[in-house]
């Protein structure tokens, strides 16, 4: 109790020292924030960032904006609590990133296995299955291939693999029936089986503009979220873990296996023709304190390991210590459009000043909530695009139209991808 008493004195402490150094600042790059690399928002100075409340859905709204080289910040609204985080991302060698968070999939990875944790012990616990340590592992795979100048490259997602171990006197036939239950119920999962078209809008130096070549949103545009990302701030309390987010140095095995043997040079990412395949990697642990440690990588090509923690949200039952797995899910969506964007207007020169969004997704409630034990669904993606430029709107059209297309999380919003559960 004294190690946890000290530790939350000088989380407080910092937290302070961020809030009085960073307060008028806006910040350019992850390296220039004096903030924690994930935190949650301050409740006394909430954003204005509200996500919608109506009816039992789980609807979660998230802002983002590029930063420096290719890194991007989001901010993330969960709308049954209104809690809000603040989230960075990076990117690895293979697209010239300095590799200080972990990379847009990764993060995707992570709020799937966090979102099958919370699933399995809730089935297990209806079950009265008794289970004292869970791991659940996750392979997601996605490939890219095509010219992005003559307008033929394409992302494409593939089926997930989910393997789940427990410490439990179950046999592992029911292991494995929680497992499959896990998959079924999961609302993060409903992303991935069920086949919608993201929509989108697009503000381009101030204006809205028509959509032709990708799903229109009828939804009123939101406003441009330049603002927000001045307002966030940490909660001076320590109600939110320390250190929800680290890279692992030194490390080259996940999951029992050593990464994968392709390195990529930081001139892959930026050439104009792919083809070429991701495999990405989560493996997640249910700590003693009851949170979710996540350790993410990039297989193939070879990626830095990231550790991050995940909490349920009060609105199931949660502390809200740390992002849930659904605020990970869609910031790794947004971050993931917000690359191909940067992408894109990198190898077509591009004249490109700033590029950001207003992303809404929306799921049906875990098990934990769901009265009605009805399959999980999620909602069509909803982005309104922001940028700003020296460009044609044709070419601020192009560049929309060409972020959605590579986009392997968009890819998977429109793909009907049934989850594959492997034996242990």
């Amino acid at each position: 109790m004294r190690g946890e008493s000290f530790r939350n004195d000088r989380h407080c402490c910092y937290i302070m020292a961020m809030k009085q150094t960073a307060q008028k600042n806006p910040v350019a790059s992850i390296e220039a924030s004096a903030y924690e690399l994930v935190f949650k928002q301050d409740a006394e100075t909430p954003l204005d960032l509200v996500a919608s409340q109506q009816g039992r859905r789980l609807q979660v709204r998230t802002a983002t904006r590029a930063l420096a080289g290719m890194q991007k910040e989001a901010l993330v609204s969960y709308g049954p609590t209104q809690a809000a985080w603040r989230i960075v991302c990076d990117e690895g060698p293979w697209l010239n990133g300095t590799d200080l968070a972990p990379f847009p999939l990764g993060y995707f990875g992570a709020g799937l296995t966090a979102s099958y944790i919370s699933e399995f012990l809730t089935h297990a616990r209806r079950a009265g299955i008794d289970v004292s340590g869970l791991e659940v592992m996750v392979d997601n795979r996605y490939s890219m291939e095509g010219s992005l100048m003559r307008g033929t490259m394409i992302g494409s997602a593939f089926p997930a693999d989910v393997r789940f171990r427990a410490n439990t006197s179950a046999s592992l036939e029911t292991v494995l029936k929680l497992g499959h239950l896990a998959v079924a119920s999961s609302p993060a999962d409903a992303l991935l089986r069920n086949a919608v078209d993201s929509l989108f809008t697009l503000n381009h130096n101030g204006s809205q503009l028509p959509l032709t070549r990708v799903a229109a949103s009828t939804a009123q545009q939101h406003a441009d979220p330049s603002a927000l990302f001045e307002q966030a701030r940490p909660a001076d309390t320590p109600d939110f873990a320390a250190r929800i987010l680290e890279r692992l140095d030194d490390v080259d095995t996940l999951g029992g296996e050593k990464l994968g043997t392709e390195r990529a040079t930081a001139t892959v990412g930026f050439s104009d023709n792919q083809k070429r395949q991701v495999h990405v990697r989560c493996v997640g642990t249910l700590r003693e304190d009851g949170m979710k440690e996540l350790q993410v990588a990039c297989f193939q090509p070879i990626g830095s390991i990231f550790r991050v923690l995940s909490d349920d949200s009060a609105a199931v039952g949660g502390r809200e210590r740390a992002p849930s797995g659904l605020a990970y899910v869609s910031a790794g969506l947004s971050f993931c459009f917000m690359t191909q964007l940067g992408r894109y207007a990198n190898v077509a020169k591009h004249k490109l000043h700033s590029y950001q969004l207003v992303q809404d997704t929306s799921f049906s409630p875990p098990a934990a909530i769901n009265e009605e034990e009805s399959a999980p669904t999620s909602a069509a993606v909803t982005t309104d695009v922001f940028i700003r430029d020296d460009e044609e709107k044709d070419g601020a059209r192009t560049l929309l139209t060409m972020g959605e297309q590579t986009c392997y999380l968009h890819a998977a919003c429109r793909s009907a991808l049934k989850t594959r559960i492997r034996p242990s």
